[in-house]
């Protein structure tokens, strides 16, 4: 029993708490390679030769002083090292593997004690003094930098001497550019030993991943490798580097001219390195773009940075992810989001980072990057650069009962959601509708600030869990019925999910329209709107009323409503008095509000004589309907909330201004919250803050004349460096005009056959009656120029996409997601959408321009 516990034979897989790093990696290749015969002793050995005062002493982080080995530990490894001689060289190596060793994070490379051409006899001796050598002064400090694993006690391996003509190492990336397209090997004449404690210099040769030489350096006249043994030991290392899916450091050895694996283990300084040596940082625009399109400023960025770093830990311990997973990844939460020369990207490896903590990531990676909105998965070699470590049975079991946990937690959540949604609402209203900020002191007014990170900012609970569920419902749901009824039951499902009557996106229309019937009865009322002449609300009391109430509720709903320095429509009225008049010169042509358009009914009609799958269909459809609904109406608080921000700033701004730091008060937006907070709350480092918003005005202007980066680029290095010098590949255009049709997705029936106008900018655009709009993507505060539309076509989005659901619930035909259609489409184009199909058809342009 005591040889079956101590000694564990080559080729088993027990993981590296049991039998140290060094010795699982020989485990997996031993299948594969050739590698000299070996056993291991388990550290489990040496805790058992422990007395009860050295155990205290071990557990107290003390000395232990010399450990005297049992007589069944020394007996195992003794009947062992005489098996193993008997098959071969009566010369051994004795060699540490500790658990952390020849791991990702760190190698531990000559940390512990190795021994080479130890005769049988004193193997048992060897063995303890690479016990002891685990309790050095530089072994202490190196795992205090890189080994927080409490399990150190090194198991040991007992491996056959090779007689070696020849050793060495290679790496199959070198180790210091970080270029992957090169192997470096290091060779001496006998042993690899001196060569590795740089005793030596050896032979150095540079190659191909082919294994064609192109350079080497000779320690002589003579080279010690010729070109078969080069390209041998290059297949080698590179057949090691796939088995493991990343870059791999080898020690290598030659005898009678076969080649022997000794021991590998990762290159760790490569984990994120490029092809050039340094770190790939992957950028991508995908939805934040319709949340923070253009430039955008110095304090929107790093209060959105701090809302997504904080949000994401608790959405992450939603997920059953731990504390301690957590702080390890601590970077990660706040280096989500990037600022390239003024636009918002996320930092999607950190996003991968973030992810990846969650049990069954790998198994669910598709809806991962679902609910991310990446159009491509993450490419290929950097997964296996991130996600390279094979996880063990025991691991995998872990992993897939924490998933289990997770799903658990989801029903729990589920059952518990009408009640947190109702804490949620308590506390945003608290914290919403507390003194008038106009009567507070700027200290007073950062803890206003203060008050709303601590009770809104970092409990997000029910709007991260409601949409986590709802994008299981809507998937779900959408999945059954496209499976039971196809093309009919899609049809059907986009009815419910969006027809839903009772969303507050919907609800500015809705207002919109009650005003226009009352503008319309005073036709120079009506021109004045269109003119944006405010004061022609008050020239109609009734009109003044709901108008008054439509800007109390939604006054914060402007275009890029998560932009700080946005101009509300309190600011700016224009766009909502024009939407209220050309909806009133329209009239009785304009469509009626839809409600709902499918019921349970059409269900029953789809599903006769079916009755439980009937009834479970109704269930989820029903489930996700209700999901989706509260997903749009909790979005519409992080609108109020983002709106009680700005309105804070503004007030410390115009406080600012008039205690002379600020020129003007809408100059806070050029500076970032924790400079705001630090100005006021005493621990800020620059004074004159004039000057810095100077430096990041003209700067801004920069940005304002620079095309935009492109969706999705890479760097390598330093970001401030790459962003500077615009190191980045440009995005292909496609080219659309080539065809006369493009399909997306149908999200409200109807077929409109007008001019389309294509919006850039919805600021300054004017959208007449009649017309189709296009536009890369909306954001709430568009609601005004859906109005006017006779179709609207998006080139992103998803059928949960704002423009999708308001569009269903006013009724305006609508297809999102057509891919280029910015560039296809010019203004005054006559085009045929069919809102149900999600086909755009293309009239011929000649007949757009006699129209023009």
């Amino acid at each position: 029993m005591a040889e079956l516990e101590y000694i564990i034979p080559a080729g088993a897989m027990l993981g590296r708490q049991r039998m140290g790093g060094k010795a699982a990696s020989l485990s997996e290749l031993s299948e594969k390679f050739v590698i000299p015969a070996w056993f291991v002793i388990s550290p489990q050995a040496f805790l058992d030769c422990l007395s009860p005062s050295q155990k205290t002493a071990l557990n107290q982080g003390k000395p232990i002083g010399k450990i005297v080995l049992s007589a069944s530990v020394r007996e195992a490894i003794e009947n062992a090292t005489q098996t193993l001689v008997t098959s071969g060289s009566q010369r051994l190596a004795v060699r540490s593997s500790a658990t952390s060793e020849d791991g990702e994070q760190a190698s531990f490379a000559g940390q512990l004690e190795s021994y080479l051409n130890v005769p049988t006899s004193e193997v048992v001796k060897k063995v303890c003094d690479v016990w002891y050598s685990a309790f050095s002064d530089h072994v202490s400090q190196y795992r205090k930098i890189f080994d927080k694993n409490e399990s150190w006690i090194p198991a040991v391996i007992v491996q056959h001497m090779v007689q070696a003509e020849m050793a060495g190492v290679a790496f199959s990336a070198d180790p210091v550019t970080g270029d992957r397209k090169k192997c470096v090997i290091n060779a001496t004449h006998g042993l690899a030993d001196k060569l590795v404690s740089g005793e030596v210099n050896g032979d150095t040769y540079y190659t191909s991943r082919e294994g064609v030489l192109q350079t080497q350096m000779l320690n002589s006249s003579t080279a010690i490798l010729n070109q078969t043994l080069i390209s041998d030991i290059v297949a080698l290392v590179f057949k090691v580097e796939a088995h493991f899916g990343l870059p791999q450091d080898i020690e290598w050895a030659i005898q009678d001219g076969k080649v022997y694996l000794l021991q590998a283990r990762p290159i760790t300084s490569l984990k994120h390195a490029t092809l050039s040596g340094e770190r790939l940082t992957l950028w991508d625009n995908s939805n934040i773009v319709e949340s923070y399109s253009g430039v955008t400023s110095p304090l929107t960025f790093s209060f959105a940075r701090y809302v997504y770093e904080h949000v994401y830990i608790e959405f992450c311990q939603f997920m059953g992810v731990t504390r301690a997973q957590i702080e390890c990844e601590n970077n990660a939460f706040r280096n989500m989001l990037g600022f390239v020369n003024g636009h918002v990207y996320y930092n999607l490896l950190n996003w991968y980072r973030v992810l990846s903590l969650f049990p069954g990531f790998k198994m669910n990676q598709n809806f991962m990057e679902q609910m991310m909105g990446v159009k491509e998965p993450l490419p290929a070699h950097i997964v296996k650069d991130m996600f390279s470590k094979q996880p063990s049975a025991r691991e995998k079991v872990v992993d897939s009962l924490r998933f289990i946990r997770t799903l658990g937690g989801l029903v729990k959540h589920q059952i518990g959601l009408r009640r947190t949604i109702r804490n949620f609402y308590d506390r945003l209203n608290e914290a919403l509708t507390s003194e008038r900020l106009e009567s507070l002191s700027l200290d007073q007014l950062v803890d206003q600030y203060r008050a709303l990170e601590n009770k809104l900012l970092k409990r997000w609970d029910a709007p991260l869990i409601n949409d986590f569920l709802c994008m299981i419902a809507f998937g779900v749901s959408r999945k059954l019925l496209e499976k039971y009824a196809g093309e009919e039951g899609l049809r059907l499902h986009n009815d419910i999910m969006i027809g839903q009557g009772d969303i507050v996106s919907a609800e500015p229309a809705i207002r919109i329209r009650k005003m226009a019937d009352i503008a319309c009865q005073e036709e120079t009322i009506v021109e004045r709107l269109i003119a944006g002449d405010v004061t022609a609300i008050d020239d109609l009391p009734a009109l003044k009323v709901h108008y008054d109430e439509y800007l109390k509720k939604f006054g914060d709903r402007c275009l890029q409503e998560l932009k700080l320095e946005s101009f509300t429509l309190e600011d700016e009225p224009a766009m909502l008095l024009q939407a209220i008049g050309y909806m009133a010169r329209r009239g009785k042509q304009q469509k009626e509000i839809v409600e709902s358009h499918a019921t349970h009914v059409e269900i029953s009609n789809l599903f006769k004589n079916k009755i439980f799958k009937k009834w479970m269909i109704v269930k989820i459809v029903s489930w996700a309907k209700i999901r989706v609904r509260d997903r749009e109406n909790l979005r519409f608080e992080r609108t109020r909330v983002f709106g009680r921000v700005r309105k804070i700033f503004l007030e410390i701004g115009l406080r600012l201004h008039e205690l002379k730091y600020l020129t003007d008060p809408r100059d806070i937006f050029f500076m970032e919250v924790s400079e705001i907070l630090g100005l006021i709350e005493g621990t800020g480092t620059t004074v004159n803050i004039q000057a810095l918003i100077q430096i990041r005005k003209k700067q801004q202007e920069e940005f304002d004349s620079q095309p935009a980066p492109p969706n999705r680029f890479e760097t390598s290095g330093a970001a401030c460096h790459a962003f500077k010098t615009k190191a980045y590949a440009t995005e292909a255009v496609l080219d659309l005009n080539d065809s006369d049709s493009r399909k997306g997705i149908g999200c409200c029936q109807g077929i409109v056959r007008a001019p389309v106008r294509v919006i850039h900018n919805p600021r300054q655009a004017e959208l007449k009656p009649g017309e189709i709009m296009v536009a890369q993507f909306t954001d709430p505060g568009w609601i005004t120029l859906f109005a006017n539309a006779a179709g609207i076509i998006v080139e992103r989005g998803s059928l949960l996409s704002h423009s999708a659901i308001v569009a269903r619930e006013m009724g305006i035909p609508a297809i999102v997601a057509i891919e280029g259609v910015m560039s296809w489409l010019k203004t005054g184009d006559v085009v045929e959408m069919n809102g149900a199909t999600g086909i755009v058809t293309l009239s011929n342009r000649e007949e757009s321009n006699d129209k023009k």
